[in-house]
């Protein structure tokens, strides 16, 4: 029989776990002043990605309705949001025809890119990501995921006025039973979340330049959409009360109510992105107290060969690259280690890293016939720019000869044994 009530602590005690990790995470990665950057970047791009938005909702025939929407949310900021929305119109109306509909749409694409590439730098360093999309793949994916977010933020405008113009009005010609009733008005609740939801979901799932894990993605998604959307339904009320002494301070409040509201949504963000990575990585990152400065020069030699080891066997027996994850739950070692030596094994020309849609992993930089013992320490050694020069003396000119010799035994013996044949 299934205990239930078990499962659910189980459960209970893994979330508390995964806020605990997601709020260091969230300190670790800096990810105030990556939502400050974020606010910046938005607030430069939002006349172009306001007329992405207009230009999508005017093709769906929502385009009054993402304008009411759009004024419900600042309200009070009126005379701002007009302009905005004038700026907007004015970008829509260049790329119509002529030279000033080439550089309209060069200026609406590249803001969009701009400000997604940062997006996906910021999510990249949360989930520990090294280098970015290829230029083509870029282009292709920005725009995709810029025309998927804007549907679906058109689709999130527009759920509260159908289910209170069409869906409440249907439903009161109908008679339901009291439970059935009390479910529906349940299901009403919910409704406006689910765009929401789906968005965080997709961004969690497609900005990063990894492949995530769906449930991670949905956890995070549905905790950070849900706080989003009490956080605007508290900045609504809050605007209104505030719009009451516009007499007074005019159009001053409007800037920096715009900059808060936009740096807590950005904040938000990413801490659902860290709850997302800290749900996906909840075994590794309890074994994250060990700091890799610490760790002896020795033991470091012996994982950097275990690592290596486990990526040339896979490559040879024609197996899928493993992930830094794969690699961590397979030779024992904290997430973070393996980072930062994949991190270090990459500068060395050792491993490489893999990123497709489908496959992403690391595999070997070299000929794994001819990659040794020797080649992967002697390369870890001396990994890294002879920024001090040194020699000139014969004390300097000793030691180095030593420790020639040394690696040269070093190799005689077991050395220049083959990592694919261990």
């Amino acid at each position: 029989m299934i205990d239930f009530k078990k499962i659910l602590t189980l459960q209970a005690n893994r979330f508390k776990k995964v806020i605990v990790f997601a709020v260091k995470e969230f300190r670790a990665d800096r990810c105030d002043l990556r939502a400050s950057s974020l606010t910046l970047f938005t607030l430069l791009s939002i006349v172009p990605v306001m007329a992405m938005a207009f230009g999508i909702a005017k093709g769906f025939g929502f385009k009054e309705i993402l304008e009411e929407r759009v004024l419900e949310l600042f309200a009070g900021q009126e005379e701002v949001i007009q302009n905005v929305l004038s700026f907007s119109t004015t970008l829509l109306e260049k790329t119509k025809g002529g030279l000033m509909a080439v550089l309209g749409v060069i200026l609406l694409f590249y803001s969009l890119i701009k400000l997604i590439g940062h997006i996906e730098n910021a999510f990249n360093k949360i989930w520990w990501v090294r280098g970015d999309r290829q230029l083509i793949r870029k282009f292709t994916d920005y725009i995709a995921i810029s025309i998927t977010a804007g549907v679906l933020i058109i689709f999130s405008s527009s759920a509260n006025i159908f289910i209170t113009a069409y869906l409440a009005k249907f439903l009161s010609y109908i008679n339901l039973p009291g439970n059935v009733e009390n479910l529906v008005s349940l299901g009403f609740n919910i409704f406006p979340f689910l765009p929401i939801w789906i968005l965080f979901i997709f961004f969690y799932l497609f900005i990063p330049n990894k492949k995530v894990d769906i449930k991670a993605a949905l956890v995070g998604g549905i905790i950070a959409g849900t706080v989003f959307q009490v956080a605007q339904m508290a900045y609504l009320k809050f605007q209104v009360g505030v719009s009451s002494y516009n007499a007074i301070y005019g159009s001053f409040a409007a800037l920096p109510l715009f900059l808060i509201w936009l740096q807590a949504s950005w904040v938000i963000v990413l801490f659902g992105a860290e709850i997302a990575f800290s749900w996906e990585n909840t075994e590794a990152l309890e074994t994250q107290n060990i700091e890799y400065s610490k760790i002896s020069i020795r033991v470091r030699k012996l994982i950097v060969l275990r690592i290596v080891h486990l990526c040339v066997i896979r490559f040879a027996n024609r197996k899928l690259p493993a992930s830094d994850m794969d690699i961590a739950n397979e030779i024992k070692i904290p997430l973070k280690i393996v980072k930062v030596l994949l991190l270090k094994l990459i500068e060395c020309q050792i491993l490489l890293e893999v990123n497709g849609p489908d496959v992403a992993g690391y595999v070997p930089a070299r000929d794994i016939d001819d990659l040794s013992i020797f080649d992967v320490l002697i390369s870890f050694e001396k990994r890294g720019d002879d920024i001090i020069k040194v020699g000139g003396t014969l004390e300097f000119q000793a030691f180095e000869e030593s420790i020639d010799a040394f690696a040269k035994a070093c190799k005689l013996s077991s050395g220049e044994k083959k990592l694919k044949d261990i």
